[in-house]
């Protein structure tokens, strides 16, 4: 029997064990609900706000709230699997995502189905570390690429398809029809899942969990998202009363993390100069590439006039590139390192950013828009694996859950901005259709984010260290 089958028995007295593959496509199923959730909703969002008759503001809301959730969440779902064990918490989140699946298919109005989207986000943060962490206690060290960059590519390639699901079911059904697409996937899963062991990291059953400063930082990105929502529409009075409240609240919260044994998140992580700058690539490249994929359907709809379908056929490419690259680009860092392959994702998104800054117009062809979104797609591929390994390699084992957690909510925090900014921009004070002029001020925005994790990229080590 191999190291690599031993290393994955239970130490709790199992005597089973699971092979790698089956590990890796257990897990990937899982965490893939979340993404899925995200990309397949984003071309139904026109939809949804005619059909509800509600505003771009509000409509944000159902993308916002489900960010802040994950953000919130991941950190936390993290830690409670590094307590009382990854697989068993892994599990539990399956059954919550179908439960709120469900009912998010059944919600009679916007209140009741923003209610029920964010819980399920909430399942699905309790997903994401837990995957990761099952991953980096039981796949070699040399190996952890390879399998990162599979992952990401069975989760890239849901994220890519979500777009063409979207525009398909709409073709043909309701938008409510969205959420049943989820209950084949998590049976599926949770039948895979019974075979998983179930191992509490040594030394953390002990861990709180810091409730209140939970519920401060969720309240601290609701109010982030109002302050960027109210961007084109506020007052200045109303305006310089929400930054002070943001001020308020940030400055309680620091307060708050530094005085409670059990914080939020792994803060103490970001001591770690390789931790920080990938979480750092992260968060920028995330908030560039979710800006582009809630705008670009706007843009597609309602400057342009076409259809959800030709919105999905785009984000479903850009999608699917990214997951393309991510097996390549995980083997590759494992080779040569992770800083390279990070420093080259950005510098490959900014000239996709750069071809939308100069290419935006209401004529602009959507095979040029493809070509440019398919080379942002591919520059977030080849980055997203290294940083992510990085930022998980530079953590001890025990930790591994939290880590992921902590990396993956500065992916969300980067996604919560973008959509901030992104309905802050649309939002006018007739609430009527946006102009040319704003997208391209967008993109233009998205080309110095993506100049920034140039910067961020290169704090990223290239190798783990041995006491990790």
């Amino acid at each position: 029997m191999t190291a690599r089958t031993l290393a994955l028995r239970s130490v709790a007295g199992e005597n089973r064990a699971v092979r790698p593959g089956y590990l890796l496509a257990t897990v990937s199923l899982g965490a893939l609900l979340a993404p899925l959730n995200s990309t397949m909703l984003a071309v139904a969002l026109p939809v949804i706000r005619k059909d509800l008759a509600i505003s771009h503001g509000a409509t944000a809301w159902l993308v916002s709230s489900y960010l802040i959730a994950m953000a919130v969440t991941q950190p936390a779902g993290g830690r409670l699997g590094d307590m009382i064990g990854r697989a068993a918490v892994f599990r539990a989140g399956l059954v919550a995502f179908l439960v709120f699946s469900l009912a998010a298919t059944a919600a009679p109005d916007f209140g009741l189905l923003l209610l029920f989207r964010t819980l399920q986000a909430v399942a699905g943060a309790i997903l994401i570390p837990n995957a990761m962490g099952m991953l980096r206690e039981s796949v070699p060290a040399g190996e952890l690429g390879k399998f990162s960059g599979w992952n990401s590519a069975i989760i890239g390639s849901t994220a890519a398809v979500g777009p063409l699901l979207g525009g398909a079911v709409l073709a043909v059904a309701a938008w409510r029809y969205l959420f049943l697409l989820n209950v084949p996937v998590v049976v599926v899963t949770l039948l895979l899942a019974t075979r998983l062991p179930n191992r509490a990291a040594p030394g953390r059953r002990g861990a709180a969990m810091d409730w209140l400063g939970i519920t401060m930082f969720a309240a601290l990105l609701c109010l982030v998202t109002v302050v960027l929502n109210t961007l084109g529409s506020a007052s200045l009075t109303r305006q310089a009363g929400l930054v002070a409240a943001l001020v308020v609240l940030v400055s309680t919260f620091a307060w708050r993390q530094t005085h409670t044994s059990a914080p939020t998140a792994e803060w103490s992580l970001f001591r770690n100069r390789s931790f920080a700058g990938a979480c750092g690539h992260i968060l920028l490249m995330n908030l560039a590439m979710y800006t582009t994929l809630l705008a670009t359907p706007f843009f597609l709809t309602e400057v342009q006039h076409r259809g959800s379908a030709v919105a999905g056929l785009l984000l479903g490419g850009m999608a699917g590139l990214q997951a393309l690259t991510a097996p390549f680009a995980g083997r590759v860092s494992d080779r040569v390192g992770r800083r390279l392959p990070t420093i080259a994702s950005s510098l490959i998104a900014l000239v996709a950013a750069l071809l939308l800054v100069v290419g935006i117009s209401r004529d602009m062809s959507p095979v040029y828009m493809g070509i440019a979104l398919a080379v942002l797609g591919f520059g977030v591929g080849i980055g997203f694996v290294s940083a992510t390994v990085a930022a998980i390699e530079a953590a001890p084992k025990a930790l591994a859950g939290s880590a992921a957690g902590t990396q993956s909510m500065m992916r969300y925090f980067g996604s919560i901005v973008g959509v901030g900014v992104l309905s802050g921009l649309l939002t006018t004070s007739a609430d009527g259709p946006p102009g040319i002029a704003v997208f391209r001020l967008l993109f233009i925005l998205v080309a110095a984010l993506l100049a920034l994790s140039v910067g961020t990229a290169s704090l990223v080590q290239s190798r783990a260290p041995r006491s990790a």
